[in-house]
């Protein structure tokens, strides 16, 4: 395939997303639901729609602008271990592997197994040529390079298997939030976005934030209460209360 018949397969798949029936979005939210009860409808359709988003012609194109794209005679087998924390987290290791003309060999995370394999179908269906890119497989034995997604436990373990092929290996991050006293009610609520967004499972959720004063903690809490209904879910609130057994017990603040 053309570096521009790739793109444009994307492109394609980005409108696709963005024009999916109410029924269609119904069915996938709820069988991506039904198999890891964070993914949320919700959550699935925040995803969804910056998938979307991110695959916009113009986007795409400025991005891709930085690379030099080519036709590849002789495909590489890049392995790629998914995560699994928020929906569809793989989806942009799949897609540069795609766009770069190489065989994208996929070990997807259970978490996000059906998300992942409904997005693949869907891209082989508007471009077939795909189906010969994308390998699911169990093991992920023999590949010329690797891409690989996980804990800082696990990261040892990828290092150690993967380590002597090119390899993009991740471990924990996490973000944080600097406030210098000057926050307005608003911006303490777009923050909660960045807080409770996936339920706080993305590794670009603010996870620590730094304030001037205990003063400016009410004042956050309170602005943050818009958010209360995100206690609701139950995996949510157990985590929740767990968490805060352990502050009680070791009489933390």
């Amino acid at each position: 395939m053309k570096p521009a018949e790739r793109i444009s397969a994307f492109v394609n798949f980005g409108r696709t997303l963005s024009e999916l029936t109410l029924e269609e979005l119904e069915d996938i939210s709820w069988r991506a639901e039904n198999n890891n009860n964070w993914f949320t409808k919700e959550s699935v359709e925040q995803a969804l729609k910056g998938l979307a988003m991110m695959l916009d012609s113009d986007k795409l194109e400025a991005w891709l602008s930085s690379y030099e794209l080519k036709v590849v005679e002789k495909p590489l087998s890049v392995g790629i271990m998914m995560a699994g924390n928020i929906p569809a987290v793989g989806f942009h290791d799949l897609m540069c592997v795609l766009l770069s003309g190489h065989v994208a060999v996929i070990k997807v995370s259970s978490s996000d197994e059906i998300l992942l394999k409904w997005i693949i179908k869907k891209l082989v269906e508007l471009e077939p040529r795909f189906e010969k890119q994308i390998r699911i497989e169990e093991m992920l034995k023999g590949m010329d390079a690797y891409i690989a997604t996980g804990s800082d436990n696990s990261s040892r373990y990828f290092n150690y298997y993967f380590g002597k092929y090119p390899h993009v290996i991740r471990q924990n991050r996490t973000s944080v939030a600097v406030l210098s006293g000057n926050e307005t009610t608003e911006d303490y609520i777009s923050l909660g976005r960045d807080i409770f967004q996936y339920y706080g499972l993305g590794c670009r959720n603010v996870s620590k934030i730094y304030i001037k004063s205990r003063a400016q903690l009410q004042d956050l809490l309170g602005a943050l209460e818009v958010y209360s209904p995100i206690a609701s879910h139950h995996k949510y609130h157990n985590n929740y209360d767990y968490n805060k057994s352990i502050y009680l017990v070791n009489l933390e603040d």
